[in-house]
């Protein structure tokens, strides 16, 4: 699971096995169900059982071997995969085809959920792209919500002065309030030269696969939690998930 991405049908017949365990029969007789199948998944902090979903689980391993990638671009394999499939480009900008062998399939599948949870520190900005890269403060794009128009500007290098301060006039000229704000309320240095990627969902900014299967979760769940609350009775939904 930490190499490939297993076919969606092992992956539900592992959770079927763990649900036949908990749900299933015993000597003829059904088991009393006594809690739902998205409980026992849920995450004990969240009043739920914690079992994985293997699907999830299995990306988010996937999601380790991207990260290894992005965090060591200099190691052999990183050097070999990236003159195979992305010689001009980054990583996180890689269009993949259709003809991939299967490991980097699986590197794809894990990318696809590294990419909701890293974000840039900037250093000198020189790497970080103003409207295309997670660089923001602001959750849960992470970019900038003002539209780039006919701004010039690329790099978020561009935005500082010599002294590693925020150039506000070009701030209040080019973005919204909200990016403004959000802007200027990161920490800046002149003598820091390098942007660093980080993985958001850890203080300490290391990828783990424990965050990222509970990202995974969180981002399973959003689109469901934001239909319910815009449901007639969303507010009681609401009231029931605090």
């Amino acid at each position: 699971m930490g190499v490939s991405k297993l076919p969606m049908s092992v992956c539900d017949d592992l959770n079927r096995m763990v649900r036949n365990f908990w749900w299933g029969s015993s000597e003829g007789k059904r088991k009393t169900h006594w809690l739902a199948w998205p409980k026992i998944l849920a995450q004990k902090m969240k009043g739920g059982l914690g079992f994985r979903d293997f699907r999830l689980f299995n990306q988010a391993l996937l999601a380790r071997q991207a990260w290894r990638l992005l965090t060591n671009p200099a190691s052999l394999c990183a050097q070999v995969l990236k003159a195979r499939y992305y010689p001009e480009g980054r990583l996180e900008d890689t269009v993949f085809s259709g003809n991939a062998s299967p490991t980097w399939q699986g590197i794809q599948h894990g990318l696809e959920l590294l990419k909701n949870g890293i974000v840039w520190r900037v250093g000198g900005g020189h790497n970080i792209r103003i409207w295309r890269d997670r660089w923001l403060p602001t959750e849960p794009s992470r970019q900038p919500i003002t539209q780039q128009g006919t701004c010039r500007l690329r790099r978020v290098a561009e935005l500082l002065d010599e002294s590693g301060n925020w150039r506000m006039d070009l701030l209040r000229r080019h973005f919204l309030p909200p990016d403004v704000n959000s802007i200027s309320s990161i920490r800046t240095s002149p003598r820091v030269t390098d942007d660093i990627l980080t993985w958001a969902p850890e203080k300490n900014g290391i990828f783990t696969v424990r965050s990222a299967y509970r990202l995974a979760m969180d981002e399973r769940e959003r689109p469901l939690a934001t239909s319910t609350s815009r449901a007639p009775d969303g507010r009681r939904a609401i009231w029931k998930t605090i």
